[in-house]
């Protein structure tokens, strides 16, 4: 890896290396995280490590070690725009380093959610009827006019229809998918899924599971466990006696978060799951702004005994210290190749869009292209430039 690396970039690149081995899974990479110290050293000496890894992970290792540049792999997730934030790196969320199976790594199109704010995860039936969809719409919207972010899995029915009425009324909202963050799915949700990984304050695309990962059923319910993981509520609208709801709900329950139902007819099959919800303790979301307001004073009053997370803000690396004002087209001092970098770049773009290219010949020249992609990344996710395709400019207020 070249020198001009950010630390947190060149062990993020070898933590992707580890994803893609198949057959290794969480609790063998975290073993070898303790021995090793870092992802790298964990690269360096995966071969000596044969009392942690299985003839078939060695084989394995051994494959792929042969074949995979680390620079040129970490690089296309980059130009794709996908983070890789893995799970002993600064910056992976807190929320999610106490559920019961936490994902060794997340992929990450967009952004992460803010862990200083309230988040809500708003799920239900896919098929849901006409009064599911306006109660999606009207919590969804009134989570996110409150500042509240909206988590779900950007399925057909309640989960897109909520997410796509809290993004339309300003708000964030995350989706998590059971595939790569690369892949939109389902198709029918194609709209939704292009205005998250805007990031910004669309919010982003969430998985656990490399770029490129087809759907498949069984990744389904593991995801479920991160869509209740990253909420601090979960609010279902309308569930069938049996319902992949529950699997989120169950989740949630194991996880020490709040629950709460929408109550309807006794003689409606779409309600039978939220009535029986509320009949096993569930709180009931008998009023848009009462249940709002719970989840606002559960949240802050926890927040109170916490220190403020760091996981909104990985992708920034920090300023250096009493930095003198710079004026325009004058180069900054700064000793971090990432933060000169960074410079150069909003020097050079203004409110018109700029090729990828233009800027590769522009500023390439005084850094290398690895580290430029990755300022670029990182500019995007402090909210500081907006890209269409392979064209950026300075973001407008």
């Amino acid at each position: 890896m070249e020198q001009k690396w950010t630390d947190w970039h060149k062990e993020a690149a070898y933590a992707y290396f580890f994803e893609k081995l198949r057959g290794i899974g969480t609790k063998t990479i975290e073993r070898l995280h303790r021995r090793h110290g870092s992802y790298e050293a964990m690269y360096r000496q995966g071969e000596k490590d044969t009392d942690l890894l299985k003839e078939g992970q060695r084989e394995e290792f051994c494959r792929l070690y042969g074949i995979w540049d680390i620079e040129k792999e970490y690089l296309k997730l980059l130009r794709n725009k996908i983070w890789c934030v893995p799970k002993m790196l600064a910056g992976y969320p807190e929320k999610l380093q106490h559920i019961l199976t936490p994902p060794s790594a997340l992929f990450i199109k967009g952004r992460l959610p803010d862990p200083d704010k309230p988040a809500a995860a708003l799920i239900g039936a896919r098929n849901c009827s006409p009064y599911g969809e306006y109660a999606a719409k009207q919590l969804g919207a009134s989570l996110a006019k409150r500042g509240i972010q909206v988590i779900s899995g950007l399925a057909r029915g309640i989960d897109s229809t909520g997410q796509y009425a809290a993004v339309k009324a300003g708000g964030s909202s995350f989706g998590i998918l059971g595939c790569g963050v690369d892949i939109c799915y389902p198709k029918e949700s194609e709209e939704l899924y292009e205005l998250l990984v805007k990031g910004g304050e669309k919010g982003g695309i969430l998985s656990e599971l490399c770029p490129g990962t087809e759907p498949l059923a069984a990744f389904f319910p593991m995801r479920n466990r991160l869509i209740s993981g990253l909420a601090d509520s979960v609010i279902v609208i309308e569930a069938r006696e049996k319902s992949g709801t529950f699997i989120t709900v169950s989740e949630a329950l194991e996880q020490g978060k709040d629950v709460y139902a929408l109550p309807g007819r006794i003689n409606d099959a779409l309600s039978y799951g939220c009535n029986r919800l509320i009949g096993q303790g569930a709180f009931v979301a008998y009023d848009v702004e009462e249940c709002i307001r719970q989840i606002e004073e559960r949240f802050y009053a926890i927040r109170k005994t916490k220190k403020r997370s760091d996981a909104y803000d990985i992708m920034s690396v920090k300023e250096p210290d009493q930095a003198e004002p710079v004026q325009s087209g004058q180069r900054m001092s700064i000793t971090d190749p990432m933060e000169n970098c960074k410079f150069m770049l909003l020097d050079k773009l203004d409110i018109q869009f700029v090729s990828l290219d233009q800027l590769m010949s522009e500023v390439g020249e005084k850094a290398e292209i690895s580290l430029l992609l990755a300022a670029l990344s990182t500019l995007e996710c402090e909210g500081k430039v907006e890209s269409k395709g392979n064209f950026y400019r300075k973001r407008m207020e």
